[in-house]
């Protein structure tokens, strides 16, 4: 193979851990390619709730990013949360900066095509790559198709099913650590707000908990999700479960006269509540292939995007010929940015899973202003 093909870093997965990894490398000097299993645009079952954060590190690659993600019209601005206890009691609280709600179909589309117009990558879609293969200074990266690719570095942007990850760092997937979940999108759905998100913890379905997520058109994004263990000790089956959730207390009058737009779709979420390897020489691991999806509310693009900054911070550091432990930087600046906040949510998260009388104490008492108020905002 020629040497002109052969980059320094081949990106693979275009979410947003992948698209913000490619923005963040424009002017780098390094040759990128960026590679994905599926053809764009593509759907991507999540909850749909993009964070502050995500605008954050758009703002810190260059203020230009954020004001387009403000003009962006697929997207609902989100400005508060509501808190639902198992006694169907609740409070509300505002975000100090508002964050949106965008069916990944949209929002996707949106970070990649702003990193092609942004940058010279190139970008390869439908190439689902199944193997890395070390060779001398280099990766030679095999698909699915048996197409081959080569670079010098590796940035593993291929979700929670990750299978860079399990081959690069030998990770399996620990039950204690990972989320099972659903979603499903309806229409109609009585007394929502189009700016409020909301999460329910259901009396039947502890621990967990269900979401409701706005979108435009009056459209929702609705799901429950269960730490996988605790789905197994109960032997719960979500998709089977689902009709049962709607039926809950506080939900049944709500989706009475709603449209189901599509049927309950299952996903697997690695949480970010254990410390993993994120780097080896010539690789690192971003976004939901890091495992770093927040164990309280399963959000994770923010992570993912801070990630892929991150990833490309490090590599405009180091090069792509440094030596293995230089490439540690990059665990150091992900946990660092990151560990404290997950492991107090993952600890919270398993401490009040079933003590639905303590959650219904806490909702109640955060609704006057005080520390239950101040720590239900740092677990949600």
């Amino acid at each position: 193979m020629s040497r002109a093909n052969v980059y320094d870093v081949a990106i693979v997965g275009a979410g947003p851990a992948g698209a913000t990894c490619a923005l963040a490398l424009k002017d780098s000097g390094l040759r990128f390619l960026l590679l994905d299993k599926a053809a764009f645009p593509r759907d991507k079952v999540c909850g749909d709730a993009i964070p502050a954060r995500c605008a954050h590190v758009l703002r810190a690659l260059d203020p230009r990013y954020a004001v387009e993600l403000e003009a962006f019209p697929r997207k609902t601005g989100i400005k508060s949360c509501r808190i639902v206890a198992p006694n169907t009691h609740h409070f509300d609280y505002e975000f100090h900066t508002g964050g949106y709600c965008s069916a990944r179909i949209d929002f996707d589309q949106f970070l990649l095509e702003l990193a092609l117009r942004e940058t010279e990558l190139d970008f390869e879609p439908e190439m689902e790559v199944r193997e890395a293969i070390r060779e001398g200074d280099e990766w030679k990266l095999v698909t699915r198709t048996g197409a081959e690719w080569r670079a010098r570095a590796i940035v593993a942007c291929d979700g929670g099913q990750s299978r860079l990850a399990r081959q690069l760092t030998g990770r399996e997937m620990d039950p204690r650590h990972h989320c099972a979940a659903v979603r499903a999108y309806y229409q109609g759905v009585a007394n929502t707000d189009p700016d409020r998100m909301e999460i329910h913890f259901l009396d039947d379905f502890l621990p967990g908990y269900f979401w409701i997520f706005p979108l435009p058109n009056d459209t929702v994004n609705v799901g429950f999700g269960m730490l996988s263990d605790q789905l197994s000790e109960k032997k719960l089956n979500l998709r089977k479960s689902f009709p049962e959730i709607l039926a809950s207390a506080g939900l049944r009058e709500r989706f009475a006269g709603a449209t189901e737009l599509s049927g309950p779709k299952g996903f697997g979420l690695p949480m970010g509540s254990r410390k993993v390897p994120l780097s080896g020489k010539g690789f690192l691991l971003c976004g939901d292939a890091a495992a770093l999806i927040e164990p309280a509310t399963g959000e994770g693009i923010g992570n993912a995007m801070l990630s892929g900054q991150l990833a490309a911070r490090t590599l405009r550091q180091i090069g792509v010929a440094a030596d293995a432990a230089e490439w540690k930087a990059y665990d150091e600046a992900v946990y660092g940015k990151l560990w404290t906040d997950l492991r107090r949510k993952y600890l919270a998260q398993r401490w009040l899973g079933q003590r639905k009388h303590l959650m219904n104490w806490l909702v109640r008492s955060a609704n006057r202003k005080g520390p239950v108020r101040w720590l239900m905002r740092k677990v949600f």
